[in-house]
């Protein structure tokens, strides 16, 4: 069970990350520059591939200038 729960987290994450990415106009490698990323860690990412630390989520958050928890909400497109 726990394992659905964490996929689930994994999935909204990714949502968001792309929904806030688009919602800029940003391409992943615009977001990965922003980040101190690689576009494919991005790609990555919003494809649910990898599972992502919390250091990670921090410099995405700043990058989109939006707090973490935001990252993680429910709702739009969510």
């Amino acid at each position: 069970m726990a394992g659905l729960k964490i996929h689930a987290t994994r999935r909204l994450l990714a949502r968001n990350v792309k929904r806030l990415r688009d919602a800029r106009d940003w391409s992943q490698e615009e977001l990965a520059s922003a980040a101190r990323m690689s576009q494919p860690e991005i790609s990555e990412i919003e494809r649910c591939k990898i599972s992502t630390g919390v250091d990670i989520v921090q410099r995405i958050a700043h990058a989109l200038s939006v707090p973490v928890a935001e990252l993680f909400e429910e709702g739009e497109g969510g």
